[in-house]
């Protein structure tokens, strides 16, 4: 079987599948984003002393359970 009629036979037989898995992935990529943006912001906080610096820590840490929290409900009601 060619690879153009195994892709086209995929994507016939399982859309709704395959749009479950790729928003599954993306998200993941985007969990994996949201830490490195949690761990950069924590290693920025440490040098830089200011006032605002634990604000901006806080919204990285929400950044990061609202994106786990969109992961979580998409595995489990998509």
């Amino acid at each position: 079987m060619p690879a153009d009629d195994f892709i086209t036979a995929v994507f016939a037989a399982a859309p709704y599948f395959l749009f479950k898995l790729f928003t599954v992935i993306l998200l993941l990529l985007h969990l994996a984003f949201s830490a490195v943006l949690t761990r950069q912001t924590k290693l920025m906080t440490t040098v830089v002393e200011a006032k605002i610096s634990p604000a901006i820590y806080a919204i990285s840490i929400i950044h990061f359970l609202v994106s786990l929290f969109v992961l979580i409900w998409a595995v489990l009601f998509l």
